[in-house]
């Protein structure tokens, strides 16, 4: 029976995003290559890759963003697993003063309150965020798919989309057209108790899957909270089941994958699918 280890705290979420890398580096004889990857996810400080290059643990590698041209040295933490397309790494940025992704990422920590979290993009100047969303925003956020938002950049608040990956110049033309939204709400007053969880109806797309594999199922969520979300799936999970979720979920966009549990789950007759709770845990 093997030894249980503690999972390391994150130092931001990741985001399941596709983004085109080169990577560069020397194999065991010494020679040099230079390799097309691509990642699958990324954090503040780290990513997987997808790469069809067989790599060392702790060898380390130059990655170059190509869209942007940065780069950043990294370390070869070890092999996830291996795909269809090549092998799947996890890698270290070996310097944090580099923003080699272009992404804000928030520290964990301030997520205590979120009832949503999502890659964000400012519809002015392209700065992309991951943005934890409280009661309020998520209910703005579902009605419009959009939100203000307060922008680094333009230092004001500005309307933020959904963001997908997509290459795009290091210099940002001038914005397209964007709806307009209703002027943003005044801030919410504090919480009473009772109301620390509200749930929020929704009719959303989410996703679960297995952290071991990865296999993936698009399901219909009917409601979020704080603490955690409900959702109707076709597999029969017990409660304690751990998985990874992301909610909201659309193909093709960056999408951020949060670690949860099974809480309760019920079968809905003659349907065939089950209505299960879910809280999310700390990561």
């Amino acid at each position: 029976m093997g030894t249980t280890q503690t999972q390391p705290t994150r130092s931001s979420d990741r985001v399941a995003i596709g983004m085109h890398i080169r990577i560069f580096g020397a194999d065991v004889q010494g020679r040099t290559f230079g390799e097309q990857a691509r990642t699958l996810e990324v954090s503040r400080n780290g990513a997987l890759i997808l790469t069809r290059r067989h790599l060392a643990p702790q060898q380390e590698i130059l990655v170059r963003l190509d869209f942007t041209g940065k780069e950043s040295n990294a370390l070869i933490v070890g092999q996830v697993r291996t795909d269809p397309d090549g092998f799947v790494y996890g890698i270290k940025l070996l310097d944090p003063s580099i923003n080699l992704w272009d992404i804000t990422f928030a520290a964990p920590s301030e997520g205590d309150r979120a009832v949503m979290r999502t890659l964000l993009e400012c519809a002015k100047c392209r700065l992309r965020e991951v943005v934890y969303l409280e009661e309020y925003e998520t209910e703005v956020y579902l009605a419009h798919r959009s939100i203000y938002h307060h922008c680094k950049r333009c230092l004001e608040s500005t309307i933020w989309n959904e963001a997908a990956y997509r290459p795009r110049p290091v210099e940002i033309e001038a914005p397209a057209p964007v709806a307009v939204l209703p002027p943003p709400p005044p801030p919410a007053p504090m919480a009473r108790i009772e109301r620390k969880f509200k749930r929020i109806r929704c009719k959303l797309q989410g996703c679960i899957r297995s952290k071991n594999d990865h296999v993936e199922e698009v399901l219909e969520v009917n409601d979020v909270s704080r603490g955690g979300v409900c959702f109707i799936t076709s597999k029969q999970l017990m409660p304690g089941t751990r998985f990874e979720i992301a909610v909201p979920y659309s193909p093709g966009m960056a999408n951020i994958f949060v670690p949860a549990e099974i809480v309760r789950a019920k079968a809905i007759p003659g349907k065939h699918v089950y209505e299960c709770g879910a809280a999310y845990l700390k990561h």
